[in-house]
């Protein structure tokens, strides 16, 4: 898998700032009423990802927030976001027990819908994404559906904190 470039930097006003467990833990309080209306499970982990890794909190929770929307509406049975640890990015996989029925090239065409919905959010999470350095992409196969956002990551360091270490 090719690695994200180390040249890319955030912006000064994207600078990490949530941890990732924190991040996880917060999205699955959020949203776990949803799929439980909907009859279907959300399971959150992050299994080998270091308490010190943060990530621009706002940004990857709207992406993440489009990615679960997806698996919700178009997706089948439980949904799980799992948290990958690869060293200078963070992988979020959202997967379903669904298949996607069309092409992946097109599903982050903006306006392109396999159901209810505009067809934009896939084409704006893409998009967010890129602007942190990062990308989203669908899994190759069709079984289960799978997205993935990749997202650079550096762990902070107490003197960066602002507090004091303690």
């Amino acid at each position: 898998m090719p690695r994200l470039s180390r040249s890319r930097r955030l912006a000064p006003s994207l600078a990490p700032d949530t941890a990732v467990t924190h991040l996880v833990r917060d999205i699955e309080e959020r949203r776990h009423g949803l799929f439980a209306r909907d009859g279907r499970r959300l399971e959150c982990e992050t299994p080998d990802v270091p308490d010190d890794v943060r990530v621009p909190g706002g940004p990857v929770a709207e992406i993440l927030g489009v990615l679960l929307d997806n698996a919700r509406v178009h997706g089948e049975g439980t949904v799980r976001l799992r948290v990958r640890d690869l060293e200078d990015a963070l992988a979020f996989d959202v997967r379903d027990e669904g298949e996607f029925d069309s092409g992946t090239a097109r599903l982050f065409d903006s306006g392109h819908s396999g159901g209810p919905g505009d067809g934009i959010g896939l084409a704006l999470a893409r998009d967010l994404a890129f602007s942190l350095g990062g990308r989203v992409s669908a899994a190759g196969g069709r079984r289960p559906t799978t997205f993935t956002l990749l997202v650079p990551v550096q762990p902070v360091r107490e003197d960066e904190t602002g507090d004091g270490g303690g």
